[in-house]
């Protein structure tokens, strides 16, 4: 029997159909009588206050998507007690009405395209759905899939800024009646195991939903519940090129990765596959898209480095950090120091993942541990310049060799490196017993110059690592530093969560920040003094901050994130005084709180204790970039190019780079430096906006649009680069376009944030209201010209000149030429540079 079989009405709601029944509820055909249109409505049922709570409060939170392929969710609450979430009512077919015959490969991509965009907006925002199967995937007559029941989703538990989320069910709370949280046939290992969730988890999901399309047969499900978990965790599913030898291979290993047994063996985010599955994929990305490695698992792929990610904003200013000169001692120091080459008298070493003999899984992070081990046993000598490992495995990807592996031409890779030495090792775990051989090359002759062999037990790996640090410098004949040994940790486990968080890391991306942060947390949690792990987990806080600030507006939030990994910083310091990479976090943090002075000291202290630390140079480029002054914007450009000199591949470094020459009005350079971030990194979506900026302000509208329209295919859920669709489209005179941009942006920002008020103007103007768009700038141009700088958060006022600045621009084209250059001066005060552009900009002659 249904939940109301007599009733005609649910709060607001007729109930015209019922739709369907569930194990959560009924689903009705329902009329909104507050805003007349039809919608689906879920009625929950058996849920106690808790749980109501968090559903609502999970579907409320679900209302944040908008993408063409999620059915929407309007509305969430309940009716005397009874929740309810009211959603998009989609005419159409699940594709469990596909399932039982294989499905034609075109059809098939297509469904992944759609399915793989979707997700990727919904994980962008930090939600996951849960329950990925073919029941919740509805095919409409027109082709177009919609992912259904977002309204359970819930964010990612390794969220820091949000804070602990309820416990992930296990299987028996996930299966008890009138409760489901997950499908068990279609559920990942991770969620199976009642362990926190990630995007990954869908994506594990929306593989096997693929395969059993693809085949009309289910990779895990098998005669009982027990048996069909055992398959989900550990069997591997027939190959498809033998099940589907006529489906395309880039389709083919894109399903296999998606359902990987491990997280970190799936896509780092789905927007590169969405892209790659795109029938309409431009040109320009092809060779990107069409290499067979763009689908491979991440450990043979290229590592890009995620460096300060989140100085970027929703325009393309580096900030105002500060609006006058920065004389002090810090900055005075650093910027005398901008002309140092702090690597001149060091012999320049390289350090390779060493080579597992006998691969197993247990034991492969040690590859990578061991060679951080060598590294930090040189890397503070003063004689020594140790290459950051992340450019050590870029390189051996460019050469053709396998990190991990020997390289094949050592003098290649020497030169490649700059690198006088390079340093390569081999072990094995065979019996309990840990053995390993290390040797020192020349890297111009490929002579061996040193080597040794450890054998020690397993149980005293922590001792070996030790042993390691101080035995490389020795053989060396540097002789023994006691001063450069680090902290030391005190568990195993300490250390492989440290390890597996720098992997992590390196995917470059919002997500593998979080996870890292997640890895991190648990590894202070075990050993908390162990000051490596504090270090670095500062610095996700402060990448996870901004990112908080600047991509979703969150300034409070991210405030109290950099306040974290300030403490974070300091207790790494505290416990040990050298620690290089706990002086950058420190820095990048101070920057972004708006301490210059304090952020110059701390990132010189690290460029001291490791000149080959690149990220620390950006820090200290960031800092002066932000200050007015040829001398400041001159110490910026060199700490920029000392960055890139040492790691060419920095993709966030060109693109700030090319900011800071934006603002400096050199506006082709800038976007040079751009593209170049978008070719090292397609995901990159602040630097889409930079490449669009300087288009557009050098009157190339037509080519922004191009970059912008490419951004999207890579980054579907960017809100920025859809805003500035809207404008470029209204620049181009291109109504029906700016219209759908400004439809899916509505209410997206709050009605005060320089954004909406930029785009209340744009659809004025698109209407043909040109003098009330006008007005709307003007007066808030008068609002702004009261505020007091000081109180506005370095963030805020990054975006609201760049926002300035082009309603400025349509003022001057709508005929208000004293008025826009009354806004561009205000821009100008809100971070300098807009003055330059606007000397170059056709809008304004």
């Amino acid at each position: 029997m249904g939940l109301l079989p007599d009733a005609t009405h649910f709060g607001s709601y007729r109930l015209l159909s019922r739709l369907g029944e569930g194990a959560m509820g009924e689903v009705w055909r329902a009329l909104d009588l507050r805003l007349e249109r039809e919608v689906a409505i879920k009625i929950l049922k058996d849920a106690d206050d808790l749980r109501r709570k968090a559903l609502i409060g999970e579907a409320k939170l679900a209302c944040q998507l908008n993408h063409p392929n999620i059915a929407h969710i309007y509305d969430a609450g309940d009716v005397d007690g009874t929740p309810y979430i009211a959603m998009e009512l989609v005419e159409g077919h699940t594709l469990r009405a596909l399932v039982g015959r294989p499905v034609d490969g075109a059809l098939l991509q297509d469904l992944a395209r759609q399915a793989a965009s979707a997700l990727s907006h919904a994980h962008q925002k930090g939600i996951v759905h849960r329950d990925i199967k073919p029941e919740n995937l509805l095919l409409t007559g027109e082709g177009q899939l919609k992912i259904l029941d977002f309204g359970i989703a819930r964010r990612g538990a390794e969220d820091p800024s949000l804070g602990p989320t309820s416990h992930h069910m296990t299987l028996v709370e996930r299966t008890a009646p009138g409760y489901s949280q997950g499908t068990p046939a279609y559920m990942s290992p991770e969620q199976a195991n009642g362990q926190p969730l990630t995007g990954q988890s869908d994506q594990f999901s929306l593989g096997v939903v693929l395969y059993e399309l693809a085949t009309a047969v289910h990779p895990f499900l098998r005669g009982s519940l027990v048996d069909t978990l055992y398959a989900v965790t550990r069997d591997e599913p027939r190959p498809l090129a033998e099940a589907r030898p006529d489906l395309p291979r880039t389709l083919q290993d894109a399903i296999h990765r998606l359902m990987a047994k491990a997280p970190k063996d799936r896509f780092p985010n789905l927007q590169s596959l969405a892209a790659g599955l795109s029938e309409n994929t431009a040109t320009a990305m092809a060779p990107h898209l069409s290499q067979p490695t763009a689908l491979l698992p991440k450990a043979r792929r290229r590592w890009i480095l995620p460096l300060a990610a989140t100085l970027l904003v929703a325009g393309t200013g580096l900030s105002v950090w500060a609006l006058r000169r920065g004389d002090g001692s810090g900055l005075g120091e650093a910027r005398r120091a901008s002309r140092e080459d702090f690597t001149k008298g060091r012999r320049v070493v390289a350090i390779l993942p060493m080579e597992q003999l006998q691969p197993d899984a247990e034991h492969a992070w040690l590859s990578n541990s061991f060679a951080d081990a060598m590294a930090f046993g040189l890397v503070r000598r003063e004689d020594m310049a140790v290459v950051d490992r992340l450019r050590v495995v870029e390189a051996m990807h460019q050469l053709g060799d396998t990190p991990g592996k020997a390289p094949k031409a050592v003098g290649e890779l020497g030169r490649q490196l700059k690198a006088e030495l390079l340093v390569l090792g081999s072990y094995q775990v065979v019996g309990g017993q840990l053995r390993m051989g290390v040797r020192v090359l020349d890297a111009v002759r490929g002579a061996t110059l040193h080597q040794f062999q450890l054998d020690r037990p397993m149980a005293d790996l922590l001792k070996l690592e030790d042993e390691l640090q101080q035995r490389l410098p020795q053989e060396m004949g540097l002789g023994s530093d006691p001063g450069s040994l680090r902290s030391q940790a005190k568990l195993p486990r300490t250390r492989e969560l440290y390890t597996k968080a720098l992997q992590v890391i390196t995917d470059g991306n919002q997500d593998s920040v979080r996870l890292a942060n997640s890895l991190l947390a648990s590894a202070i949690e075990g050993e908390p003094d162990y000051a490596p792990a504090r270090a670095e987990y500062a610095w996700t806080l402060a990448e996870l901050g901004a990112t908080t600030a600047l991509g979703q507006g969150r300034y409070d939030t991210a405030q109290d994130l950099l306040r974290q990994g300030k403490a974070a910083a300091e207790k790494a310091i505290a416990l040990d005084p050298s620690a290089s990479q706990a002086y950058r976090a420190l820095a990048s943090i101070q920057l972004r709180m708006g301490d210059l002075e304090a952020s110059s000291r701390a990132a010189l202290q690290a460029v001291r204790l490791d000149p080959a630390d690149h990220k620390a140079y950006d820090v200290l480029a960031d800092v002066f970039a932000g200050l007015e002054g040829d001398d400041n914007h001159q110490a910026a450009r060199r700490y920029f190019e000392k960055s890139l000199e040492l790691f060419p591949e920095g993709w966030q470094a060109h693109h700030r780079f090319g900011v800071l020459l934006q603002n400096e009005g050199e506006l082709p350079a800038a976007l040079q430096h751009a593209d170049r971030a978008i070719a090292l990194r397609p995901a990159a979506e602040y630097a889409y906006v930079t490449a669009a900026d300087a288009l557009i302000w050098m009157g190339r509208s037509q080519e922004a649009e191009t970059r912008l329209r490419a951004g999207l295919r890579e980054i579907p859920g960017s809100n920025v680069l859809r805003s500035l669709m809207a404008y470029t489209a209204w620049d181009r005179k291109d109504r029906t376009t700016a219209e759908t941009y400004l439809h899916e942006l509505e209410g997206v920002w709050p009605p005060d944030h320089s954004n909406t008020v930029l785009l209340a103007g744009v659809k004025q103007a698109v209407g043909g209201d040109g003098a009330g768009a006008k007005a709307r700038f003007e007066e808030y141009r008068q609002k702004l010209a009261a505020v007091d700088l000081s109180q506005r958060k370095h963030n805020e006022r990054r975006v609201i000149s760049v926002n300035l600045y082009l309603m400025a621009r349509m003022v001057a084209k709508l005929g208000g030429r004293a008025s826009a250059q009354a806004m561009v001066e205000l821009a100008d005060r809100f971070h300098p540079g807009k003055l330059r552009v606007a000397q170059q900009d056709p809008a304004f002659r």
